[in-house]
């Protein structure tokens, strides 16, 4: 594969921070693969570095070569059910987003077991989130940033730890109505952590909170009992591995996705499908590139009220909280 200037930077990047952190890693100079976890050599967690420009979807119909909308599902598929591993993926235009530059390495170096501040769920409280302090915690630590919620939970720490400070949120839930389908579920919406921070125990401590605590949701003018909870792991930067723990079940994949990369400007849109005639005529004039992922595992938990009792006596009905 051949490298421009800009992709060599940023592996250059990648590389000079798990040197720095004393991340054990391999490379696979074919796709220049990082892997780390097993001291057997074998794969556990591989970072792969995905250059836009050699990735687009082919549209043959509009004379566009690239890769099919599946290519890193499969990828993903493969080492998740062939080579016992997990496959990070890292577009260039990500690893350029300061943002999420800065969640991907909180990502990598919680697996690679080198997360500094750690916290237990007992050493914090839960409290609902104020709408502003959730949004930008959001911003800060999730890696798709913020998204409008209806309740937002987060653990608040107990007392001064690690030189964080007593009162600070570390961990936040946020719950909305499922965004897809027609069932009235209710949704994981954003799930993030303190950059650089851990906190053993602190989603089973959010979502018990939430189930026991919250019979129903409001969302605008409409209450929606809290009887089915969905949750769609982003599965080009997580796996999923604690959603059993948690008492969720596996559903599906989607199989991939894609976002368009607006090459004049830098953005990154999903699809609009309001505009698809004109975008797919920007691509064939070579302004957007339609980059494909891995798409979503979707979890779902039925709630069982023998299992978490509801603590309230009286329905607590979320206000609108936008």
């Amino acid at each position: 594969m051949q490298y421009t200037e800009r992709d060599l930077k940023n592996l250059s990047e990648i590389q000079e921070f798990l040197d720095e952190n004393e991340i054990e890693y391999n490379t696979e100079y074919e796709n220049f693969c990082l892997y780390f976890g097993n001291p057997d050599g074998k794969r556990s967690y591989e970072i792969e570095y995905v250059s836009s420009f050699q990735h687009p979807i082919a549209y043959p119909k509009y004379n566009i070569e690239g890769v099919d909308k599946a290519y890193f599902y499969r990828k993903s598929f493969k080492a998740e059910h062939e080579d016992n591993s997990f496959k990070c993926w890292v577009k260039d235009f990500e690893w350029e987003n300061p943002r999420k530059r800065e969640v991907l390495k909180s990502y990598w170096l919680y697996a690679a077991g080198k997360i500094k501040n750690k916290f237990y769920a007992r050493d914090c409280i839960v409290k609902e989130v104020p709408t502003k302090e959730a949004r930008k915690f959001e911003s800060e630590n999730c890696f798709y940033g913020k998204r409008g919620a209806s309740l937002n939970l987060g653990l608040y720490t107990k007392k001064t730890k690690n030189g964080i400070h007593e009162g600070t949120l570390i961990m936040i839930y946020t719950f909305g109505l499922n965004f897809f389908g027609k069932d009235n579920s209710i949704e994981v919406l954003r799930v993030g952590t303190l950059r650089n921070a851990s906190c053993s125990g602190g989603a089973s401590k959010l979502l018990k909170h939430f189930i026991q605590n919250y019979e129903y949701l409001k969302v605008g003018k409409r209450n929606t009992k809290v009887e089915k909870i969905k949750f769609y792991s982003d599965y080009d930067h997580n796996i999923g591995r604690s959603m059993e723990t948690l008492g969720f079940k596996f559903v599906n994949y989607s199989e991939g996705g894609f976002m368009n990369y607006w090459l004049n400007t830098g953005e990154i849109k999903s699809r609009s499908p309001t505009k698809h005639k004109w975008v797919m005529e920007q691509m064939q004039e070579g302004n957007v590139l339609s980059i494909p992922n891995a798409g979503v595992k979707t979890f779902e938990l039925i709630v069982d009220r023998e299992k978490y009792p509801l603590k309230i006596k009286k329905s607590n009905i979320i206000q609108e909280n936008w």
